[in-house]
């Protein structure tokens, strides 16, 4: 979180570049879609997906142990997302 001063000091920064050039702003402030899914997908959450992808593919195949192997892995992933881990 930024501080108050540093929030201003942005705001200001912004402003200026809004009424200098308003085109660039405008393209700046734009994000495209395929831009907001790159921004929500991490390693984990692209790992549970492919691990959801064979747990459902082990389930067409009639596999059974393949599909609680890949569902648990893919549940382990996308519940472990708000984990860290912590280097000292």
């Amino acid at each position: 979180m930024l501080r108050r001063y540093e929030r201003r000091l942005l705001e200001e920064i912004e402003r200026q570049l809004c009424s200098e050039d308003p085109e660039f702003a405008q393209r700046m402030t734009h994000v495209r879609p395929f831009m907001k899914v790159l921004g929500w997908l991490t390693v984990r959450r692209a790992l549970g997906i492919v691990a959801a992808f064979l747990a459902l593919l082990c389930v067409v195949f009639n596999e059974g142990t393949g599909f609680f192997v890949a569902g648990a892995l893919a549940a382990a992933l996308f519940m472990s997302e708000s984990w860290q881990i912590q280097t000292e």
